[in-house]
């Protein structure tokens, strides 16, 4: 005899072959988008660690925290872990600040420093035009002692430095010795946005040989340089020194627009993306033609080793001092939706004659190593080992 099915019962196997039905589809559907999107199950995986972390901590961290740095510490070691060093994420205040610079432009007093941790000092270099330093006397080799009650040896070096920052507009006090006359001066200088000194010329004692001293290759660097080799030929100049050691690098089109003005007809830089696209950057027929060596150490990084490079490979320049780190990637920054930004290794470059820098750097012609406690921007030129080799070879 068959059994009766109560009403109970039909339902509930209804409505649990109805879930059935449903996870089979949602399961396949899943399946299927997977397939079309492969990266929403790597944003899945990702999303799902941080939103685990983030409730773990909301529940159990007897500390207080700001989530918009908890984010932008999470973007920085993402980026960081595809172990590329010159891959970099910035918050939208840095990158803020990044694109100021990266533009040729300083926002602050209007001065260009250099930091000695052996002597504890911060010292000058170079003085913006325009700012209120240059207007009220600052001059190269002036050490600054402290800023707003700040100083180098109660505080450390960064604590004046971050005491220098402010608002565009405010003053800024700073404490200053004058290297001349042994003179303490309280100075207040306008923070504001003024043009980076990125290049400068001199003619060196010899009266004969022009020293173009290269910071960067930042945007507008390529009229600075050029305006220095114009400056020097008008003087006299009949050989030429570019000294790029402690270059960082710069901008493709700074450094391209820089060689093509020193380099005869042809190419200078090739640039490859991951999907194979190319673009060439060239030299038109004019030329520099005087005798010139480019000074290189291990901190002559990417524009500045490639800039030494070139002039080697079209035989125009002596390649003197340390070989160089070897970058071979250029970078772009991809501003994200929070105006935070992405500055990621996207195209690899090429030498003009084809050849990339990755791993190899730039030897130079004549290998030689600085002089003991050498300094770079203050030391003289009769006692500066790798300037006088590079004298030496251009005679």
């Amino acid at each position: 005899m068959a059994k009766s099915v109560s009403i109970q019962k039909t339902v509930a196997c209804s409505v649990l072959s109805a879930v059935v039905a449903f996870s089979g589809s949602y399961a396949i559907m899943r399946y299927r988008f997977n397939l079309e999107f492969p990266e929403y199950k790597q944003d899945e995986e990702i999303y799902g660690k941080i939103g685990e972390i983030r409730r773990t901590i909301d529940a159990y961290y007897v500390g207080e925290y700001e989530t918009k740095d908890a984010v932008d510490m999470a973007a920085a070691g993402y980026v960081a872990g595809i172990g590329d060093v010159w891959s970099s994420y910035m918050s939208k205040e840095d990158y803020e600040e990044y694109s100021l610079s990266f533009s040729g432009k300083s926002f602050g007093v209007g001065l260009y420093t250099a930091y000695s941790a052996e002597k504890k000092q911060i010292r000058v270099v170079e003085i913006f035009k325009g700012s209120d330093a240059e207007k009220l006397g600052v001059k190269k080799g002036d050490i600054i002692l402290g800023a707003e009650g700040k100083t180098v040896e109660k505080d450390g070096y960064q604590a004046v430095i971050d005491a220098v920052a402010g608002d565009e507009g405010t003053m800024a006090n700073l404490t200053i010795l004058k290297a001349d006359t042994g003179e303490t001066q309280e100075l207040q200088m306008e923070r504001k946005t003024t043009e980076q000194v990125m290049a400068s010329g001199t003619m060196l004692s010899d009266g004969k040989t022009g020293m173009i001293r290269i910071y960067n290759f930042r945007k507008g660097s390529e009229k600075q340089i050029i305006d220095a080799v114009d400056n020097l030929l008008e003087q006299g100049a009949t050989q030429i020194v570019f000294d790029v050691r402690n270059n960082p690098g710069g901008a493709v089109v700074s450094v391209c627009d820089a060689l093509d003005y020193l380099l005869p007809e042809g190419t200078i830089m090739t640039l490859k993306t991951k999907a194979g696209d190319e673009t060439v950057y060239g030299s038109d027929k004019n030329e520099i033609n005087v005798p010139m060596a480019v000074l290189v150490n291990a901190d002559s990084i990417s524009a500045a080793e490639f800039f030494a490079a070139a002039l080697d490979e079209y035989d125009k320049a002596v390649i003197v001092g340390e070989k160089t780190i070897g970058k071979g990637y250029s970078q772009q920054s991809y501003v994200l939706s929070d105006g935070s930004a992405l500055h990621l290794s996207d195209q690899e470059y090429f030498t003009p004659s084809g050849k990339t820098l990755i791993g190899t750097g730039v030897t130079p012609d004549v290998e030689i190593k600085p002089n003991d406690n050498f300094d770079l921007y203050f030391t003289d030129e009769a006692d500066d080992a790798q300037l006088q080799a590079a004298l030496n070879y251009l005679k």
